[in-house]
């Protein structure tokens, strides 16, 4: 049976864009989303303590934004993106939350993909196409806004993101680690997302929170939408925009997501 799906104009959609210290990623991805062939949404920056703070981004690019933008930022306590995300995601009432890393660009069909793919109680994942250094410097909010980023895909990277793909279709519903979901890249009903307690805070200064989050979600009986083909960002080169080493996620803390539901601290968390 087709699940229940949202009113004929799709779900009320905010994107959620992580930041840390990116102010040129950040304009780069808001650039990208300004381009967006469907405009049916807001932004809500989840900025975990940057220096200067993400806002700055945004004034810079001022009236070349088309879409409202808000910003929910905490003190710089270590990596607690997690956190971030869920004061952002409270900052929404939208019925549909995308996530979005800061140094991934998204196509400019991007969020049309996802909105027209977004049931109630799902989750959508998306691909990822990497650029070069060479590739990641020649971008521009400008350039891309005209879709410069969106390159020919090589053979090597339509397989790896098809191999994805059919093996996301091939276990779903059997594997509970699939769909493979990457942070900078998937959407949640909200439903979904409060059902589960949104993002796990217990998290903080550990990687995984993204698939930690996805197991969850597989638990309380989601399945998960592959899009990996036709979803796709930009993932620009860590050769000019390194991310913030962190120590490896402990195993029994990881392995519990497999068994339950909502997370320690999560949402609820703020409500209180």
């Amino acid at each position: 049976m087709r699940s229940a799906s949202f009113g004929s104009a799709g779900p009320s959609t905010t994107v959620v864009v992580a930041a840390y210290n990116q102010p040129r990623e950040i304009q780069l991805v808001l650039s990208a989303l300004a381009a967006q062939t469907d405009p049916r949404f807001d932004v809500v920056i989840a900025d975990d303590g940057s220096d200067p703070p993400a806002e700055r981004a945004v004034a810079a690019l001022g009236a070349e934004l088309p879409y409202p933008v808000a910003c929910v930022r905490q003190e710089d306590a270590g990596f607690r993106k997690m956190r971030a995300q869920n004061l952002a995601a409270l900052r929404s009432a939208a019925e549909w939350l995308l996530f979005l890393d800061g140094d991934c660009v998204p196509h400019r069909d991007w969020v049309a993909v996802h909105r027209r793919r977004a049931r109630p109680g799902e989750f959508t994942v998306g691909g990822y196409v990497f650029l070069d250094e060479a590739a990641t410097q020649s971008l521009t909010p400008e350039s891309v806004r005209r879709g410069a980023h969106e390159r020919p895909l090589d053979a090597a990277t339509w397989w790896r993101l098809s191999s994805a793909h059919w093996r996301n279709l091939l276990y779903a519903g059997r594997r509970p680690n699939r769909p493979r979901i990457r942070g900078g890249n998937f959407g949640v009903a909200r439903d979904l997302f409060e059902r589960v307690d949104g993002f796990d805070e217990s998290f903080a200064g550990y990687g995984k929170e993204d698939s930690e989050l996805r197991n969850r979600m597989r638990c309380s009986g989601a399945r998960g939408i592959s899009l990996w083909t036709r979803a796709r960002v930009c993932h620009l080169s860590t050769g000019v925009f390194p991310g913030v080493p962190r120590p490896q996620t402990p195993r029994d803390l990881y392995e519990e997501s497999f068994r339950r539901i909502r997370a320690r601290v999560g949402l609820s968390s703020h409500l209180r």
